[in-house]
């Protein structure tokens, strides 16, 4: 793309952060009165508007500008000609004051390392971030234009610029006040973090990308790898549990074919759901055997996610117990399963506890079966992430019969149909990466400094970059690590496993030796327009 670095910018909304308020949880992480009221809007609704970004050409409500909400941590900033950036990438979720900044390595241990200042923006489109000021996009061609990774890397871009000014660090490279800008993130933000660097080299010079998955968005990872390697990591967690698990929702599904259409309620039941929760599209057998088994499926995937230390204190392993206890019968068991997901202790008597309403996300049409069958979530975020599933992230992920769960296969006439009633748009899985060609970083991106990591007992591995593809595209994989546990809400810690308390000294000392190589460098870096991936003109 051709770029125009931003002006700046000083209506920008942001949340400053304290990063010992952090470590101890503390509340004191909120907005001040000030930056609470300020409506002054800053960012672009559509970055990729043509004729100087007329947005009321698109019929966008409350046009041109947005306010973005943003997190800092300037702490261990050591000044311009001393100080790094580090970015953390915002993803499909809020960012609540109560959270803060993510990641105490980051935000912590890097920053103080490498005199870093610390910024996190929240996506667009999720939690207070909203382009169209709450005003859900009306249109197919709203959605697609509006709600994607690119804007919101372009959000990113046009916020670095304005940081970059305000801290007084040079955005030429060659000059000794410039600051090296590096990205992080985790599962989706980590693809953006390496796209940032990707797309946007320009801009960022380095990328910590963790359980990023860079091939579900290539198209090139197996549609039933997610959950079968679930069921692998479930079974080594617990010996015994996947078989229990297929057993039980073996079980479980021929009890309700067999009660068919009019008697299904029953056994909803039975397991503890509500029965004037069950939505009512789900009105046959088949449709609510599917959402049921959906919902175990993706309440699966998320202990996954989390089963980091591997042990008895995980949710995963838990689970597990329920499903190896002998003394219960199958339906009993998927009710203390649904119990445990709620958060109850009614599985013990005969009320109804489980609101299956719960699962679903927001808007019209909505399903708990989304665009990410690893589980698009619920409310607003999950509203968004199913569009974003629906458009240009598409996940290939289904249920083989080797796996634990019910047989379902994932199809592309499955993902129209559903994106098509949802949001009346249709699927482009190969738009990203043939434009940015991240299926070939080395030679159709010809792309550099990416650290990649994955925790190898997690889903979304088998859709990472898991081997060094050249001498600055380096992969560190983790076996005892699961969803991005290098970059958890809370380490490191004492509880981390040796391996991925070495795997933060590694990662330290990768991205110590390319900031040192950026600061050495002498290439003459203008601030003029240059061409970029994408093809488009990006003006301010």
């Amino acid at each position: 793309m051709l770029y125009q670095s931003a002006q700046k910018d000083t209506h920008l909304q942001k949340a400053m952060n304290n990063t010992t308020n952090i470590n101890n949880n503390n509340n004191n992480n909120d907005r001040s009165k000030k930056d609470e009221n300020d409506n002054d809007e800053h960012q672009i609704v559509d970055h990729l508007a043509a004729d100087d970004h007329d947005d009321s050409k698109h019929n966008y409500p409350n046009t041109n500008r947005w306010t973005q909400r943003y997190y800092t941590s300037p702490a261990h900033f050591g000044g311009p000609r001393n100080g790094t950036i580090f970015v953390i990438m915002g993803g499909e979720g809020a960012m609540e004051p109560s959270t803060g900044i993510y990641y105490p390595f980051v935000a912590n241990n890097l920053a103080k390392k490498f005199n870093a200042y610390v910024l996190q923006p929240e996506h667009r489109f999720y939690g207070t971030s909203q382009p169209l000021y709450g005003v859900t996009p009306t249109s197919s061609d709203q959605w697609l234009r509006l709600v994607n990774a690119e804007q919101a890397m372009l959000d990113y871009v046009r916020l670095i610029r304005h940081i970059q000014d305000e801290l007084g660090c040079s955005t030429d490279r060659s000059s000794n006040e410039y600051c090296p800008v590096i990205t992080v993130g985790g599962s989706y933000p980590g693809f953006l973090s390496a796209m940032m660097r990707t797309v946007h080299s320009d801009i960022v010079d380095i990328s910590y990308a963790a359980s990023a998955p860079m091939k579900f968005y290539d198209q090139t990872v197996g549609v039933n790898d997610y959950y079968d390697h679930i069921s692998d990591i479930t079974e080594s967690s617990s010996p015994g549990c996947s078989n229990d698990v297929r057993t039980t929702l073996a079980t479980v599904s021929v009890e309700i074919q067999k009660a068919g259409d009019d008697g299904f309620h029953s056994v909803a039941k039975a397991i503890g759901i509500c029965n004037d929760t069950i939505p009512t599209y789900a009105d046959t057998s088949r449709i609510f055997q599917d959402e049921l088994m959906m919902i175990v499926g993706y309440t699966f995937a998320n202990y996954n996610m989390g089963a980091y230390p591997p042990g008895p204190q995980t949710s995963l392993y838990k689970a597990c117990q329920i499903y190896q206890n002998k003394e219960m019968q199958s339906l009993d068991k998927m009710k203390a399963f649904l119990a445990m997901l709620d958060g109850s202790n009614d599985d013990k008597n005969d009320r109804c506890f489980f609101d299956m309403t719960s699962q679903l996300p927001a808007g019209a049409n909505a399903t708990i079966t989304g665009g990410d069958w690893s589980g698009v979530g619920t409310g607003n975020s999950g509203n968004i992430w199913d569009v974003q599933t629906c458009t240009y992230n598409v996940e290939k992920i289904g249920f083989s019969s080797r796996s634990m769960f019910p047989n379902r296969p994932w199809t592309m006439d499955w993902l129209n149909t559903h994106c098509a009633a949802r949001f009346g748009v249709k699927p482009k899985p190969d738009e990203y990466w043939e434009r940015w060609r991240f299926d070939d970083l080395v030679n159709g991106a010809n792309a550099s400094r990416i650290i990649f990591t994955n925790g190898m007992r997690d889903g979304w591995s088998v859709g990472g970059i898991k081997e060094d593809l050249s001498d600055s595209i380096l992969a560190l994989n983790l076996k005892t690590g699961a969803h991005h546990s290098d970059l958890s809400h809370l380490g490191p810690t004492k509880n981390d496993t040796r391996e991925i308390t070495m795997a933060f000294k590694k990662i330290t000392k990768i991205i110590g030796r390319w900031i040192d190589e950026v600061k050495n460098e002498s290439s003459d870096v203008s601030e003029s327009p240059q061409l970029g991936l994408s093809g488009y003109k990006v003006v301010d």
